[in-house]
């Protein structure tokens, strides 16, 4: 709605008659310089806010391709417990041409992946409108606007609930007192009226999100558990309205205490969540603040969602990078913890890569920016930590189907429990009570909170550590792998040459040798070239810089050093040069790869280089065997090779010669077998495998991360994570196994306590928030990181 207000000056416009209600009000009081003087950066109200409509020519910008449809994320708002997640989803995977939908308990955020040829983002809007829940674009401002503004409502209804309710139980006590020794009728009126005063606001205000809760399940035919709690309250409340004006006996402070309670326990499962999700927060401030753009020589002060690929920026002692860059002028120590979880700063230099959200510790840096800010390694794993706290684990599919019959099965109950006692001759207020008391209790929250907080936790505390899962249904997978399954070059060993000896021809020694092989690869960028610089460094060999050198790649390099020529290659290389005095057999030590060097036409030397082993590859093979799970190494180096490399590791077995078709068959006849399959490899060459296995494992460094390819990322070429990660996933799903154990003994227990009317509707209300603060309390213990 566009409204305009004519000035002799100009015509001022206004988004609604509210801002124009405002508008007037501040200009009568005086106060019209607010508008000049006033810094306003957001956004004004979308078209037809608050009214039910939504139009896809604003929706269409939130809109992004998927590789299979089109996505949008939405904040829903009024998202109060694990019922509303489901029956959002159910809803909105109903709707024609949506083809699968997620949401985030956590934050509020769903995914909504659809067919744009079959259903439009304004009508998946408006149907999560029709169904109650107000639903808006995701922006990073709206999430954390969302966030505060529950947290703030929850405050003040639980804090005017607390507050009158304790009015409430002074007339209740006053009652209770009458009841035993007497009280003139007068002033049993007066204290019931007082108390239908004081409950009232407790019930239809403080108590208003369960009630509107209840009718948005039947108004959808899904009853849930906050139809429970609504039955409960207004039978409580009517029941004592009827007992005021007829002479009866009141239970006000039953009403008010259910509200009251289970407010308390919201207000804590609130603040658990928000805790448990914070960490995605956290990674995206690392991005944020300012950045010092190069413009010519000068430097201006722009925000990091303002630098695009190629910019020139400088990042000085004590900044955090805001993109993902590398590193043109400068060395400085960078602390790389947020993003790696490396505790320790790591030296960049000139032509060295620099992760967003990382630390400049020492020196000045000039960066060349190599993604915008939203495609950044940080930015990257803030979302596949969110995507992962939406997916859900397939044990979950239990809690979804107990409690998609759970409410029905629980009002029958409580039907059944009223006519029982009424029957067996107890007053209608009492039967009632008892059947209150089994309503409440029953409440299944316990059990929907089971598996979603502790995903959220143990995604959370991972992606700390710099351990990425996909999902809950990866963490499940895990948890259960019978046999690790490992790529050799890049997995287990570091995928780097490392000359490790040097033998020189007659006349020749060693660093001789060694000098000549530098000089011709001084200006290389080949691993073969630096490792010989490495080795030169290391044993303090000093060697002229080589002239008029040529590459031949896969082949070797020539040049002249002191105007002699010098040549560094394979043995078909120096032959095809005319090389004398060749071995007629070169024999490799230990498997490794032989190069040769040859000067002023004749052999000199062979280098030879392996691959080197990581350091923690030893270990991680040692863990799984403690834990029992059986061990693989496939490679496609030759088989000679790869024996070698498992017997140092401690692999059970190798196999060598494969393809990475071969590969993935390997996986596919141990899944026939019955076997779980982890597959661990660099997430590049390794793609097929790690998709064919139930859980693949990418392990890469910073932002050459292969995010695609796996379902578990190893944010660092470490790989002692990847037994932090299968920790994790044995705490965490131990941890939904223990909550799901709870939540069914306390409905066990519970049920039937409350059926005896051996517990009234307050401790049952007591008891049903405390089963939620007790799920939410023990996946919270997942936060800490795993011991061994």
């Amino acid at each position: 709605m566009l409204v305009e207000e004519r000035t002799p000056d100009s015509v001022l416009s206004f988004c609604c008659h509210g801002c124009h209600g405002a508008y007037l009000l501040i200009s009568g009081s005086g106060l019209a310089d607010y508008y000049r003087r006033r810094d306003w950066q957001q956004t004004g109200l979308i078209p037809q806010a608050f009214k039910g409509e939504y139009r896809d020519a604003y929706l269409s910008r939130f809109v992004y391709p998927a590789s299979e449809g089109s996505v949008i994320d939405i904040i829903i708002d009024g998202i109060r417990c694990a019922s509303c997640v489901w029956l959002n989803e159910k809803i909105i995977g109903a709707i024609p041409g949506v083809l699968d939908a997620r949401v985030n308990y956590a934050t509020g955020r769903a995914r909504v992946r659809f067919a744009p040829d079959k259903i439009t983002p304004a009508a998946i809007f408006n149907r999560i409108d029709q169904i109650g829940y107000v639903p808006r674009p995701y922006t990073e401002d709206a999430a954390r606007e969302a966030g505060q503004r529950v947290h703030k409502d929850l405050l003040i209804r639980f804090g005017t609930a607390f507050f009158l309710t304790m009015q409430l139980m002074a007339y209740a006590f006053a009652l209770y007192a009458g009841y035993f020794q007497g009280i003139e009728p007068q002033m049993k009126a007066y204290l019931q009226l007082f108390s239908l005063l004081v409950t009232t606001p407790v019930v239809f205000y403080c108590g208003w999100p369960f009630l509107a809760g209840a009718w948005r399940g039947i108004c959808n035919g899904a009853p849930n558990m906050e139809l429970l709690i609504a039955i409960g309250t207004l039978s409580s409340y009517g029941y004592s309205v009827y007992a005021t004006f007829t002479g009866g006996e009141v239970y006000y402070e039953t009403a008010a205490m259910i509200v009251t309670l289970i407010l308390a326990g919201r207000l804590l499962e609130n603040g658990a969540k928000r805790r448990a999700s914070s960490g995605i927060g956290r990674l995206l401030e690392l991005c944020s603040g300012q950045a010092q753009r190069f413009v010519g020589e000068q430097l201006e002060t722009v925000e990091p969602s303002e630098l695009k690929p190629g910019d020139l920026i400088l990042v000085a002692p004590g900044e955090r990078f805001p993109v993902d860059g590398t590193v043109l002028e400068g060395m400085s120590d960078v602390d790389e913890s947020a993003a790696t979880g490396e505790p320790l700063p790591q030296v960049k230099k000139a032509g060295d890569q620099v992760i967003a959200g990382s630390s400049n510790l020492t020196g000045a840096l000039r960066v060349h920016c190599l993604r915008k800010t939203g495609d950044s390694f940080i930015a990257r794993v803030a979302q596949l930590v969110e995507e992962a706290q939406s997916r859900r684990a397939p044990i979950q599919a239990i809690a979804d189907r107990v409690s998609a019959y759970f409410v029905p099965a629980v009002l029958t109950l409580a039907v059944a429990t009223f006519c029982w006692h009424y029957s067996q001759g107890r007053s209608l207020g009492a039967s009632l009570m008892v059947a209150l008391a089994v309503l409440v209790i029953a409440c299944p929250c316990a059990l929907g909170l089971a598996t979603p907080t502790a995903i959220l936790a143990g995604t959370g505390a991972a992606a700390a550590q710099g351990v990425i899962f996909k999902g809950g249904d990866v963490l499940e997978g895990l948890s259960r792998v019978s046999i690790a399954v490992f790529d050799k070059t890049g997995t287990l060993t570091r995928g780097t040459p490392m000359l490790v000896d040097i033998q020189a021809g007659a006349a020749m020694t060693p660093r001789q040798v060694l000098s000549l092989a530098a000089a011709v690869e001084c200006g290389s960028l080949h691993p073969i070239a630096k490792a010989v610089r490495d080795y030169a460094a290391r044993h303090d060999i000093e060697y002229p810089t080589g002239t008029e050198l040529v590459t031949l790649a896969g082949a070797g390099v020539t040049g002249r050093v002191a105007s002699e020529t010098v040549a560094l290659g394979s043995v078909p290389f120096l032959e095809r040069l005319g090389v004398s005095g060749i071995p007629a057999e070169l024999e490799s030590p230990e498997g490794g790869m032989l190069v040769g060097v040859a000067h002023k036409g004749r052999y000199c030397g062979t280098l030879t280089f392996k691959d080197r082993m990581r350091d923690d590859a030893p270990g991680v093979i040692s863990y799984f065997r403690r834990k029992n799970i059986d061990t693989l190494l496939l490679s496609g180096d030759r088989q000679e090779c790869t024996d070698k490399v498992a017997k140092s590791a401690g692999v059970a077995r190798g196999i060598g010669s494969l393809s990475p078709a071969d590969k993935t068959r390997e996986i596919a006849q141990l899944q026939e077998r019955g076997a779980t399959v982890l597959m661990v490899g660099d997430g590049i060459n390794d793609a097929p495998a790690l998709s064919a296995a139930d859980v693949g494992c990418a392990v890469a460094g910073g932002t050459d991360i292969a995010l695609e390819t796996s379902d578990l990322v190893l944010a660092k070429p470490d790989l002692e994570r990847l037994s932090l990660a299968h920790r994790m996933a044995r705490r965490t799903m131990g941890v939904v196994r223990q909550n799901l154990v709870w939540a069914f003994l306390y409905n066990l227990i519970g049920i039937p306590l409350a059926m005896s009317g051996r517990l009234t509707p307050i401790y049952a209300a007591a008891a049903m928030a405390l089963s939620s603060v007790c799920v939410v309390g023990n996946s919270l213990r997942l936060m800490r990181t795993p011991d061994e």
